[in-house]
């Protein structure tokens, strides 16, 4: 009888132990992934801040480049601001993009969910941020309506994927609404 419990423990534990290995090198690869896109993530919270500091630096009593353009230049939070500067603005994320698929098999469906939502707002601020420049040049609307109310929400992405370096609280509050475009101001 004894002999018959002990083989059976065995063939239970031969069973359990490889699937206990399994899981547990699952786990440890899902960590290192999201470990691996959360640095990735970092990088670009980095890139993202620092180019929000350079679109809200302000312009006043800079002598005036002849190569750019004064029409491109906003006042708004209490500053001059050059919303049109032509540029580009990337951030990638080759870790994320090269290994979705495993990031989602492998880690923990709260950890993706966060992971995904700062993914997200990093590619909404890039396009938004496309849209800024494009409203100088695509001669539709009021160009520095549009840039300024691109640059409102370029400040809430920001905020809501650092939150620690929110620009909001820093901003003078007056400031936060663009004005409405002249042909939608209400008549007096």
């Amino acid at each position: 009888m004894g002999q018959g419990i002990s083989a059976l423990l065995g063939v239970v534990l031969g069973f359990l132990l490889p699937t206990l290995a399994s899981v547990v090198r699952s786990h440890t690869t899902g960590s290192r992934f999201e470990n691996a896109v959360r640095a990735e993530l970092a990088r670009a919270k980095d890139l993202i801040h620092r180019k929000m500091r350079w679109i809200l630096r302000d312009e006043s009593g800079i002598s005036p480049d002849p190569r750019r353009d004064p029409r491109h230049m906003v006042a708004a939070y209490g500053r001059l601001l050059y919303l049109g500067e032509p540029e580009d603005f990337a951030v990638n994320l080759p870790f994320w993009d090269q290994n979705t698929r495993v990031i989602v098999e492998l880690t923990p469906a709260k950890a993706f969910a966060a992971l995904f939502n700062e993914v997200v707002l990093v590619n909404s601020f890039i396009s938004k941020f496309r849209d800024m420049k494009l409203a100088f040049t695509s001669g539709l609307g009021d160009p520095k309506w549009m840039a300024l109310a691109c640059l409102r929400d370029l400040i809430s992405i920001h905020d809501a994927l650092i939150p620690e370096h929110a620009l909001a609280r820093i901003l003078p509050a007056e400031s936060v609404q663009p004005p409405l475009p002249s042909s939608e101001k209400r008549q007096v």
